[in-house]
């Protein structure tokens, strides 16, 4: 065992190499490293901090990497394309919430599937009132595109359209 005790522990390599500092844990599969701060309490208690470089987090393909806390915040300094991207190469992306979910843009926000047999499903179980509402009207001029190779409405109550004036045009 090595115990260190003191005011401040402040480990510096002068080594110009990859690994400079490395905590390796080699004697059983039982082993694990801890980074503990039970004291602090501010929002940097414990802080990975990278100034010239990036910042990689790896584990096994069969384990996970697991984040609890009371907040997650994730933001990207980087202003480009894919600031912040979630990728799956194998397997799928599931986002579940205790309460809802809100996707704000200033610009586009664009759903797609890329493979031929991928499709987009929106399901709500709200039972009464308006159970899905599609909001775009901030102008006249604003339009709602729907492009289909078949279009098929399947309505279990009343339907209305409301409309100025309304086109309905039929292949010949």
């Amino acid at each position: 065992d090595l115990t260190l005790t003191g005011g401040q522990a402040i480990i510096t390599a002068e080594h110009d190499v990859a690994s400079a500092i490395k905590l390796h844990a080699d004697a059983g599969s039982s082993q694990t490293i801890l980074v503990v701060n039970d004291e602090g309490t501010s929002e940097a208690a414990i802080a990975l901090t990278s100034t010239a470089g990036g910042i990689d987090l790896n584990a096994a393909a069969g384990k996970d990497i697991t984040m609890d806390a009371g907040q997650i915040l994730v933001t990207s300094a980087h202003n480009v394309a894919n600031a912040i991207e979630l990728t799956s190469d194998v397997g799928s992306i599931d986002i579940n919430a205790g309460d809802n979910i809100t996707v704000d843009a200033a610009d586009e926000i664009s759903i797609a599937t890329t493979s031929a047999d991928g499709h987009i499903t929106l399901t709500s179980a709200h039972t009464a009132g308006v159970a899905f509402h599609i909001d775009a009207n901030a102008n006249a001029a604003s339009e709602v595109q729907i492009d289909a190779g078949i279009l098929d409405i399947d309505v279990t109550g009343a339907a209305t359209l409301d409309a100025t004036s309304m086109t309905t045009t039929a292949a010949t």
